[in-house]
């Protein structure tokens, strides 16, 4: 009998240990997932700011194009994505994890073209005084 609840508390403690990011055969790892929903991020803002906001344009044949041009980036299929992305939103601690990492980029993107911008602004500013 103690041979057997050892072994029994021993497969509980080794399940309890397992790998909590793995994730299935076909489904895209954390990294990989991440990278690809900065880019559809990205792609939705150039797709807002610069193609649909164009009255002659076929919303939905651009948008398809565009986010085809993502997933050939990527060498990810709409399926695989798709597959990936309801899997992460069934499991909302390793999602959380991912939108955690795409907040701080923008983050750190917005901070980065700020400072581009403030140093630019200050080189024209500077360069208007001298003359």
């Amino acid at each position: 009998m103690k041979k057997l609840l050892f072994f029994f508390f021993s497969l509980l403690l080794f399940n309890a240990c397992k790998d909590k990011d793995k994730v299935p055969k076909g489904i895209l790892p954390k990294e990989k997932m991440q990278e690809v929903m900065w880019s559809m991020i990205t792609a939705g803002e150039f797709l807002n700011g610069y193609i649909l906001s164009k009255d002659s344009v076929d919303r939905v044949a651009e948008s398809s194009r565009v986010y085809g041009q993502v997933f050939q980036i990527h060498h990810v299929s709409r399926e695989e994505f798709d597959k990936s992305y309801f899997y992460y939103r069934q499991h909302p601690d390793l999602m959380q994890v991912i939108l955690d990492s795409l907040a701080k980029k923008q983050n750190y993107s917005i901070g980065t073209s700020q400072r581009r911008e403030d140093s630019m602004r200050g080189r024209l500013l500077k360069d208007s005084t001298i003359k």
